[in-house]
């Protein structure tokens, strides 16, 4: 078996000046390593999250292509989600999801990052009865 000890992603995006501006300024992230093609960014918490440029020479070509919009969302999950609403809001962030509470448990709201990421930014709540057992499993 594979035992991991830690986790980042790792997303191929157009512009790295953008997106540790994005991270640093809105979730606290900070530099953890840059060069002029890689950025690798961390929480405060230990989240970590990293941002290369397309067609990169020293990458195998499974490396090489832009992140296209689809088919991925980065969810961030928080204490309050009413609070980092209001900072989404007030600093004029991409709204692609309003703030809204799910039966499945979670409350939530998505913004899309200046690379066209979606990042849903989450917090537990009760779930309803229905989707109780789920936790349960």
């Amino acid at each position: 078996m594979i035992q991991p000890n830690s986790s980042f992603l790792v997303l191929i995006v157009k512009d790295l000046e953008k997106a540790k501006s994005f991270y640093f300024n809105n979730f606290g992230f900070s530099i953890a390593f840059q060069n002029e093609w890689y950025l690798h960014m961390v929480s405060e918490s230990g989240i970590q999250v990293a941002f290369m440029l397309p067609n990169q020479p020293t990458q195998p070509e499974i490396f090489k292509k832009q992140y296209d919009g689809n088919g991925f969302i980065l969810s961030l999950e928080v204490d309050d989600v009413d609070q980092a609403y209001s900072h989404a809001k007030n600093n004029s962030l991409d709204i692609a999801l309003d703030l809204k509470s799910e039966e499945w448990g979670q409350r939530h709201f998505a913004i899309k990052d200046p690379n066209g990421i979606h990042v849903d930014v989450v917090q537990a709540i009760e779930p309803t009865e229905e989707y109780k057992p789920g936790y349960e499993a």
